[in-house]
């Protein structure tokens, strides 16, 4: 597997493939690609080290919801309105972290790691059905997360010559 400083660059050599698998997996049956995923997230989490790796907690903003607030204020001996303040800002999406980094990751991992945001515990959500929804969150997430990257560099495989074939039409017609 990737290590998190490599991804990026290695993002962008297949971002475009990406996309086009992202057009084909939309054809498959859906309860087929969550199945694959899924099995996928399951082998490639069992020997990843998301602590160590982090590159999450230093790319993306999660969203936190209401109850997540008061847990994690509590923890910090805080009031609601006093974090929100500190560290939050609101979206149409709700209430987000308000930087990159994650103010609450250190060197050694999250400070508040027992009660992180939902957003947090089940990221990248390649352990979730109805992944046919989600393609374009996790075409983005292959630049953030080296096991979503190695699960599109699996599916290509696993698809082989169907999914030559696709891209081999798809550029035809887009170019």
């Amino acid at each position: 597997m990737l290590p998190p400083k490599k991804l990026k660059k290695a993002f962008k050599k297949v971002e475009d493939e990406n996309w086009i698998l992202r057009a084909f997996l939309k054809e498959q049956e859906p309860d087929d690609v969550d199945r694959l995923v899924n099995n996928l997230h399951k082998e490639l989490f069992e020997g990843f080290d998301c602590v160590a790796c982090s590159n999450c907690c230093k790319s993306i903003v999660p969203v936190v919801e209401e109850n997540e607030i008061q847990v994690i204020s509590k923890r910090l001996g805080m009031t609601d309105v006093a974090f929100k303040d500190k560290y939050l800002v609101k979206t149409e999406e709700g209430f987000i972290m308000n930087k990159k980094p994650c103010p609450f990751l250190t060197g050694i991992g999250c400070s508040i790691y027992e009660c992180r945001p939902e957003n947090c515990r089940e990221y990248p959500f390649t352990h979730k059905d109805e992944i046919w929804s989600r393609l374009i969150n996790l075409v983005e997430n292959c630049a953030v997360c080296p096991v979503v990257f190695e699960i599109f560099e699996r599916l290509k495989k696993y698809y082989g010559d169907e999914f030559e074939q696709y891209k081999e039409k798809y550029q035809e017609l887009w170019g």
